[in-house]
């Protein structure tokens, strides 16, 4: 017992109705208010107002580029602030309190490698692998890349300026269930992951933020393995792709029925079907009949 050889737990003999139940005895009064309920990752960026020297919130290191970034408008409680510099080194934004009638999107790329397997060849059967579906279950590497920022009017949505960024690359290791694909329709495969998305739920009691899919990246030349890939958009994974893995088939024929049955006439679809809120390339390169045809062989 840890806890209770360094003083910090004890139990009330004394009590009859609390027959041997232990009781926090610490020094501190309330350490559940050390822990951030917000952010379970070790390493956060602290967003400071610059004029009150005050924390405004904290923000994980897989989430902080997104949104904290020098000329970057970040919004906390109904409040604009402009972050005038971020400190790389102790990991803090320090922003001010502004007036400004633009907002700012991040402009970046995700590149997803699958660790220890030839995902680009036929896929072959072994243990960790369900002999009804050629999807595979292997950890990855996600790496995140900043090279600018656009400055968007708030009334018209039309782009004032693009700005360009020098930030560190974000990797980190996690988990991914992956679907090969012999066809090189990179936006039938893009719409396809988008759409395997949208019924994930359907199965598995997850929420937006829980999956990604890979997104094609239309100013991206380099070799990417054709294929429908899904991963745990966070550290170490949370497992839900490996929950995946196994009713592959099932969330491609849900997919396909919703695609199928989905009367948006555009090649890019519409958030019903292909299109996602959460895509880091902002719902580029998506071809929705591409998509049923891939899913259909």
């Amino acid at each position: 017992m840890i806890l209770k050889s360094k003083g910090y737990l004890s139990t009330d003999l004394s009590s009859d109705y609390a027959g041997g139940m232990w009781a926090y005895i610490g020094r501190e009064k309330s350490p559940s208010s050390s822990v951030n309920v917000r952010a379970i990752e070790a390493i956060r960026y602290k967003v400071v107002d610059k004029i009150k020297n005050e924390i405004l919130e904290e923000i994980e290191e897989s989430k902080a580029f997104f949104q904290v970034y020098d000329g970057a408008v970040y919004m906390n409680q109904g409040k604009t602030f402009l972050v005038k510099h971020l400190d790389l080194s102790s990991r803090i934004a320090w922003c001010q309190e502004a007036d400004v009638n633009y907002y700012t999107k991040t402009r970046d790329f995700t590149v997803i490698h699958v660790i220890g397997s030839h995902i680009a060849y036929p896929a072959r059967i072994n243990n960790d692998q369900f002999t009804h579906t050629t999807a595979q279950k292997h950890v990855c590497k996600v790496t995140t890349t900043w090279f600018g920022f656009r400055r968007i009017w708030r009334r018209s949505n039309q782009v004032l300026d693009t700005v360009e960024l020098s930030l560190p690359d974000y990797t980190y290791e996690s988990q991914t269930a992956v679907e090969a694909s012999q066809y090189s329709f990179r936006g039938g495969l893009h719409a396809a992951g988008h759409a395997i998305l949208n019924v994930v739920p359907l199965y598995i009691i997850c929420n937006q933020s829980d999956i990604a899919s890979e997104c094609a990246n239309p100013h991206d030349n380099h070799y990417v393995p054709e294929r429908i890939l899904l991963y745990d958009p966070h550290p170490g994974g949370t497992g839900i792709s490996a929950k995946v893995q196994p009713l592959f088939l099932e969330l491609l024929s849900s997919a396909l029925e919703l695609l199928s049955s989905c009367h948006c006439s555009g090649d890019a679809g519409c958030p019903n079907c292909v299109q996602n809120l959460a895509c880091h390339e902002y719902n580029e390169v998506l071809h929705k009949d591409a998509a049923i045809m891939i899913i259909e062989v």
